[in-house]
């Protein structure tokens, strides 16, 4: 994957604004400069990424995220004490405290219009649905979808909390493109009641390298499913969405230009996200260690 290209929060802040400024988002200075200086060592160093949505324009968001690069508990504890994770009872503070008393790699999504957005963590081993499940704090409606987690994927790759809209992902272990088919994205959107895809996006996101689910702790049933592609700048479905080909022409720091897109869906709606590998991710933590494929 190349060599981990160092930046700095100089052109990192100019080429945040570039990409905000592609697909019409939010860029606040107020919320923004704060997290880039706490973790400054981080986003100059460690692995960045940068994503946004096909949302409309008023709810659309640029997300940028760094890879911790020291301990789980640390990047926690500094989270706190700048006010940006606050505790207040919710039963998402005792599944992040049992998390980051495992062997996890750490990260931070930050919204370039509203502030710290999720913390997520690459697991130091892939989980057994049922042994996830048990985690203390998770959702009911994660357990009451274990015959759908077990059967598409049965482990447990990555787990995210979205302190903003207080929902958890259970992200899947990595998978080979023969496991999920066009089919099988079929079935599980028909069972789960989700919106039905169309031949162009079934194109595109069969064979995809992960299935991650969306939950809250309101509601019973899974609020988003979500598959993702890598792709190159050449095989990039830009013809899915404008904002996918204008987003793609985004600055980078790596040697290459590499993204991943996806394709989620909910109740009532679909919509499509890219994310653009900022830096190189040969430092990147990925679960299992494994990488996913480039189609």
């Amino acid at each position: 994957m190349g060599i981990p290209v160092a930046t700095t929060l100089d052109r990192l802040r100019h080429d945040l604004r570039v990409y905000a400024e592609l697909c019409d988002a939010p860029y606040d200075d107020a919320v923004v400069d704060p997290v880039l200086e706490i973790f400054a060592d981080a986003w100059a160093n460690s692995v960045v990424g940068v994503r946004t949505t096909t949302h409309a324009v008023p709810e659309r968001q640029v997300n940028a995220r760094v890879q911790y690069p020291g301990p789980a508990t640390e990047l926690v504890g500094r989270l706190r004490a700048a006010g940006f994770v606050e505790y207040i009872g919710h039963p998402m503070e005792a599944l992040l405290d049992e998390i980051v008393a495992m062997p996890v790699a750490g990260a931070v999504d930050l919204a370039l219009g509203s502030g710290v957005q999720k913390v997520w963590f690459v697991l130091g081993r892939t989980l057994p649905v049922d042994e996830a499940l048990r985690l203390p704090g998770i959702p009911d409606a994660a357990r009451g979808h274990a015959e759908h987690l077990n059967r598409y994927g049965g482990e447990v790759g990555i787990i995210a909390l979205d302190f903003a809209a207080r929902t958890m992902n259970l992200y899947s272990q990595v998978l080979m493109p023969e496991v999920i088919g066009a089919a099988d994205i079929v079935t599980m959107l028909d069972d789960l009641g989700m919106t039905p895809p169309g031949a162009a996006e079934l194109a595109v996101f069969a064979g995809t390298f992960n299935v991650y689910r969306t939950f809250s702790w309101d509601s019973p049933r899974m609020v988003r499913i979500c598959f993702p592609r890598r792709v190159e700048s050449a095989t990039l479905p830009g013809d899915l969405h404008p904002v996918l080909a204008a987003f793609a022409t985004g600055p980078v720091a790596a040697p290459d230009r590499r993204h991943t897109v996806y394709a989620a869906y909910g109740p009532a709606d679909r919509y499509y996200k890219i994310q653009t590998e900022y830096t190189s991710t040969a430092a990147a933590a990925f679960p299992g260690g494994a990488a996913p494929r480039i189609r």
